[in-house]
């Protein structure tokens, strides 16, 4: 744990709050014996950030245990996910402070954004990017649902799936996808299978989604049959070939696939394809 640079990040946080904006502080301070009137900073100046204190409070932790003092001061060592979410919700970080805080309390980023509203903003800043592009290109959550793409990609499935994972393997309501994919035995299901089970284990905010689909799997005994047998294993499509009908001009080809995940948002992938008829 990088203990001082974990602390800067929470101390400078707080500098940004603003008490007033936390319309529960008065009655928490009542409850705690506190007074009605908030203490002064260098200068007898009345302090508009929170204090150590209040942000105890705003845990749900006793003043007197001094929580979070002892946390900025990183005193607390490892301390758990939950907490650390708490505390960066209540200061307001953005994905990126958050990721900071976390690089500083475990030595890597967090497996999970913080705000589950990232996959609006993703799209929003991705758009230009993926209607930019020349070749088909996509941007999906962790769940494999597709949240934009571009002419190209429109294209090359005629139509673009709403879900990728359910495409791959031919889940309602994509069931005749299987034709668009000639290698589908060697290179698209197994690849995609073990992809979900990668996926289950990994991403919490997706896992009911996932859930869903490896039911159906389940239910379907060939995918059942292919599920439960060894599979390689393999995370991303980066770097992909593979056969596929394109969907507009019915022609087989061969499909590489370029994949990269968006700095902001961990498990949504941007899938950039080019397609190439055998020919």
């Amino acid at each position: 744990m990088d203990s001082k640079r974990f602390g800067q990040i929470l101390w400078r946080a707080r500098q940004r709050t603003d008490a007033a904006d936390y319309v529960e502080l008065p009655e928490l301070r009542h409850r705690a014996g506190l007074p009605a009137e908030r203490g002064t900073g260098p200068g007898g100046r009345r302090l508009r950030c929170l204090s150590q204190v209040e942000m105890s409070l705003l845990l749900g932790y006793d003043a007197a245990q001094n929580i979070y003092a002892r946390l900025e001061r990183g005193q607390i060592m490892g301390p758990s996910d939950e907490l650390l979410r708490q505390v960066a919700n209540i200061l307001g970080l953005q994905e990126h402070q958050w990721h900071d805080l976390y690089i500083a309390a475990y030595g890597h980023r967090s497996p999970e954004p913080l705000q589950p509203a990232t996959s609006s903003a993703v799209n929003g800043n991705w758009s230009w990017v993926i209607e930019g592009q020349q070749h088909p290109s996509y941007i999906s959550d962790g769940a494999w649902n597709v949240l934009k793409y571009n002419k190209a990609a429109e294209e090359l499935f005629n139509p673009m799936p709403a879900n990728m994972m359910r495409w791959m393997l031919s889940l309602a309501p994509e069931k005749h996808s299987r034709a668009a994919m000639p290698d589908w035995a060697e290179s698209w299901g197994p690849v995609a299978l073990s992809q979900l089970t990668t996926a289950l284990a990994e991403d919490r905010q997706a896992r009911e989604t996932l859930q869903q689909i490896e039911r159906e799997v389940l239910e379907h005994p060939q995918l059942r049959a292919l599920y439960g047998s060894p599979l390689d294993s393999y995370i991303h499509p980066d770097g992909t070939r593979r056969l596929m009908v394109h969907g507009t001009l019915r022609q087989q080809g061969v499909m590489d696939a370029a994949a990269a995940m968006p700095m902001g948002a961990p498990h949504y992938r941007v899938i950039t394809m080019k397609w190439t008829p055998l020919d």
